[in-house]
């Protein structure tokens, strides 16, 4: 059956940055800590399954304004019936301009708008994008709704969104990049008078065994480090990711024995990318921008400013209610939730690292094997006041992201939860996609 990524644990903190990584193995499912984050391992053989509920439990619905359908009888009378949707999703006209389509009844993409639709009734999602890829190509580029609901702005497939924690995917893939070019090793061990970092931070103090932290303990969020007396990466607005760090390596002590159990780090992430600065002397955005994205031919992603006067061109606006999501210090957050990219920009990025033959990886695999970007079946969430997002590596053939505006507070991985379980189940059950040109037509 599908299993959730640890809600109960993220009810307990709404605010916080959170993502989750999913993939097969032959472990039992449990839940890793008790702070802001979750991570659930999945036994083999798991059989995903969408998850379907009933009700919004008081979240917020936007309802369809379309009318409702009256049936004739034989006597002539009338009778309600279920109402017809009007769904509409985006396409870019030939002016450049984002205009409004709607889906027709019986295209071949018409099971999954009704789903992406409902979902987003549901959970009042002002914009969406999606697109899903088979062997590399694209089969399925969609979006829906507002990039900004004021200027009734238009999300189109070259909107950016905040992505979250969908950042340590890219940080993992710079990280490994420069294992394969003979810069680290994963056993490279990261503080202490050995480690990479013992130049720029002071030897452990507090507790000798961060001195044995290395890079793959890291990488793999088995550093140690918990998130039990609150995430140290979303305090203190003003401190530096430098100062944070150096804080924890003198003053804190680690919860597990490094290598013992799985716990999600933002911590982590953003030690991984001092080392990509250590080890290149390059700031981390550009050594990612210059070796990681731009052989993927991805030009557009950034990382994000903090406040909506600094969104990116054609960034989207975000919307939570029940906290702002511009307070955060989203330069500090680089490595493990700064970028902001487009639903074309991510696909690009993943055909790198997807292990699909089709098109060659950037990564070898027995490096990609390494981490959880080896498992037949992979999904990492990314999550902020504002932002949900989703990556999926659904088998060989089939990825598929996600990127929306706004999150489910009182279960913040819940709009991925189901949009994943969705997508998931239809792209498995198409028995074959429209041509080029029948894709083409759809969105005329």
């Amino acid at each position: 059956m599908y299993r959730r990524l640890c809600v109960a644990l993220l009810l307990s903190c709404m605010f916080a940055c959170r993502g989750g990584i999913s993939r097969p193995t032959n472990s039992p499912t449990f839940p890793l800590e008790n702070g802001l984050f979750s991570f659930v391992i999945f036994p083999e053989n798991t059989t995903r399954q969408p998850a379907h509920l009933a009700s919004t439990t008081g979240g917020l619905v936007y309802n369809a304004t379309s009318p409702l359908v009256r049936n004739v009888n034989a006597e002539g009378s009338s009778e309600k019936s279920i109402p017809e949707l009007e769904i509409y999703y985006n396409v870019v006209a030939e002016d450049g301009s984002v205009v409004q389509q709607e889906a027709e009844s019986g295209s071949a993409y018409i099971d999954f708008d009704e789903a992406l639709h409902s979902i987003m009734q549901r959970y009042n999602v002002p914009g969406l994008a999606v697109s899903i890829t088979r062997n590399g190509e694209p089969v399925f580029i969609r979006s829906y709704g507002f990039a900004d609901k004021e200027n009734e702005t238009l999300v189109s497939d070259q909107s950016l969104f905040r992505i979250a924690s969908l950042s340590k995917p890219i940080t993992s893939a710079g990280i490994l990049k420069l294992i394969q070019d003979g810069k680290l090793t994963l056993a490279d061990k990261v503080f202490g008078p050995e480690g990479i970092l013992a130049e720029d931070f002071p030897a452990p103090d507090t507790d000798p065994n961060i001195a044995l932290i290395t890079v793959y303990h890291l990488l793999t969020h088995t550093s140690g480090w918990t998130n039990s007396g609150g995430d140290p990466m979303l305090v203190d607005s003003a401190a530096t990711s430098r100062k944070i760090i150096a804080e924890q390596v003198l003053h804190s002590t680690l919860d597990h024995q490094p290598g013992s159990i799985n716990v999600y780090s933002n911590l982590g992430y953003s030690i991984l990318g001092r080392v990509i600065e250590k080890v290149t002397g390059k700031p981390y955005q550009t050594y990612i921008q210059e070796e990681i994205l731009q052989p993927a031919k991805v030009f557009g992603m950034r990382i994000a400013g903090d406040l909506e006067t600094e969104k990116a061109p054609q960034e989207v606006k975000y919307y939570q209610k029940q906290h702002s999501p511009y307070s955060y210090n989203m330069t500090r957050m680089d490595s493990h939730g700064g970028w902001v990219s487009s639903t074309g920009d991510l696909m690009r990025f993943m055909a790198l690292i997807d292990r699909n033959p089709a098109i060659p990886d950037l990564i070898k695999d027995n490096l990609l094997q390494a981490t959880y970007f080896g498992g037949d079946t992979w999904t990492h969430y990314g999550s902020l006041p504002g932002t949900t997002a989703v990556l999926s590596r659904v088998n060989e053939a089939y990825s598929f992201v996600v990127l929306a505006n706004t999150r489910y507070n009182r279960a913040p991985n819940q709009i991925a939860d189901e949009i994943t379980g969705a997508l998931t189940q239809k792209i498995l059950s198409m028995e074959s996609w429209p041509t080029s040109k029948e894709q083409l037509a759809s969105n005329d």
